[in-house]
């Protein structure tokens, strides 16, 4: 078995707890004159630009990518078959998830699991080439993606990127007869597909280079400033996946990703790592677990903690956040004490 990354499972887990945080409750004061460009990164950003808060589905998917060489090199000879199952399993459950969650059968492709399933599959079919292809595939895919809204321009848009009205919404009427609320695209996963791919590259870089810190910190600068050249001609939207949010969400994760290894790896400090260790060991699990559950968890501690509303106001709505927050993290715990772990 390969040796496994104290701090890439530490980056899982604490992405995983950044998801389900409800943003801690900090959003609540995105208003507050002194602290609201704080409160701000923790939520979406409408359209044109992006937050703190919209890095979290890029660090998981790049997350997947560097976890492949490490997961294939423990089963060399898993077959295609298997491969296609495990991608049907995420759809399936990020269906279910998200039906629950909407109180009627949905057929939703834009969650996080469907989204997977695909990059995971399209990472897969270059995991064994060339970090040259590997490169030149992502590099591809996002030009491909560019080409798709830049060629298939609505009538009466005056730019391929109008909210609303672009490619990706008519792909999906097209596809599904439905466009997505928050305006997010199902084709999303031809450029999100990158990301993986680029942490395929990271996860190759990290497993033979025994000091890949310098490596991921200039690709990361290259993919940031790469990104940021492209936005005024390509605008970074994260809500539809443009290239130029690919390269500049792969840029910020390069960065985190070298903060975590430097930590973990080079000067072995661990014991901070360990809470992210164990939500990340169940990360498919706790994912579903708080589609499905959010609301049931929310309406319960308000049962409990709803005086701490009228007594402290929004500090109260933080405090029944953090007790909603704090039951996910024990659950993982009670699942990792007892070396219970859901893989798909």
């Amino acid at each position: 078995m390969p040796a496994r990354l104290t701090s890439l499972d530490a980056f899982r887990g604490f992405t995983m707890i950044w998801m389900f945080s409800q943003s801690f409750g900090i959003h609540l004061f995105k208003d507050h004159p002194m602290v609201g460009w704080l409160a701000t990164q923790f939520t979406h950003h409408e359209w044109h630009g992006y937050y703190a808060w919209d890095m979290i589905q890029p660090f998981f998917m790049f997350i997947v990518g560097v976890a492949m060489p490490y997961a294939f090199e423990a089963r060399p000879n898993q077959p295609l078959a298997h491969v296609l199952k495990r991608c049907a399993l995420l759809i399936l459950l990020g269906l279910f998830a998200r039906s629950i969650r909407g109180n009627k059968p949905v057929l939703d492709l834009i969650n996080v699991l469907a989204q997977i399933a695909f990059t995971y599959f399209a990472a897969f079919l270059v995991l064994r080439r060339s970090m040259k292809v590997q490169a030149l595939t992502a590099l591809g895919l996002l030009a491909f993606h560019t080409a798709l809204f830049v060629l298939n321009q609505p009538a009466g848009a005056d730019s391929p990127w109008v909210r609303n009205n672009n490619f990706g919404q008519g792909f999906d009427m097209w596809l599904l007869g439905k466009s997505w609320g928050g305006s997010y695209a199902t084709i999303n996963c031809v450029s999100s597909a990158a990301n993986t791919i680029f942490g395929v590259m990271a996860g190759f870089l990290l497993k033979t280079n025994p000091a890949p810190i310098r490596i991921l910190l200039v690709a990361g600068a290259a993919a940031l400033a790469s990104g940021l050249a492209l936005d005024p001609f390509v605008p970074a939207i994260k809500k539809i996946w443009t290239a130029s949010f690919a390269l500049i969400s792969t840029g910020w994760t390069l960065w985190v990703l070298a903060g975590f290894y430097w930590l973990c790896e080079i000067r072995q400090s661990t014991g901070w790592a360990k809470l992210g260790v164990i939500v990340g060991a169940n990360s498919i699990f706790i994912y579903v677990f708080h589609e499905v559950m959010e609301k049931w968890l929310n309406q319960s501690a308000r049962v409990f903690l709803g005086w701490s509303v009228d007594l402290l106001g929004p500090f109260g709505e933080m405090l029944i956040i953090w007790a909603v927050v704090a039951f996910q993290i024990y659950v993982c715990w009670w699942l990792y004490q007892r070396r219970v772990f859901f893989k798909v």
